[in-house]
């Protein structure tokens, strides 16, 4: 399974390369600054689905998004979410980790061994960003 806590997510536009080739611009993603999942904003996913397909089948191999979709919904996206800081750090928040930890306790009732070992990698990862976060604060 693929997890993200999605506590701090920030939108950034990126090109998307399709199987086929295609290069399609403008694409706005979503980006977790905390755990580096990445995926296509859920408001037109299906439209760059479509809209990829289409550039593979008819061999398009540059286009840009704004072709099919008002760049004021890509505009509305951009809002929605935070830019990310060039002096990025990684945000932790005590949700992230109660969040892991009710995730670890359904994976657990499940019995789904693979799930629980992908939360537990989540919470080391949390464990070493707060870590080297409090070490840089002492420093300071």
């Amino acid at each position: 399974m693929d997890f993200c806590c999605g506590t701090t997510m920030s939108a950034r536009i990126a090109t998307l390369t399709t199987d086929g080739g295609a290069s399609l611009t403008d694409v706005p993603f979503l980006y977790c600054r905390t755990c580096g999942h990445m995926v296509i904003a859920p408001t037109v996913e299906l439209d760059v689905v479509m809209y990829a397909h289409f550039c593979d089948t008819d061999g398009l191999k540059l286009t840009s998004l704004c072709d099919v979709v008002d760049r004021s919904k890509i505009e509305t996206i951009l809002q929605e979410y935070p830019e990310p800081s060039d002096e990025f750090t990684a945000l932790i928040a005590d949700e992230q980790i109660d969040h892991l930890l009710d995730v670890w306790n359904f994976a657990s009732q499940m019995g789904d061994k693979e799930w629980i070992e992908e939360v537990k990698t989540s919470l080391f990862k949390l464990h070493k960003l707060l870590s080297e976060k409090h070490q840089l604060q002492e420093q300071s």
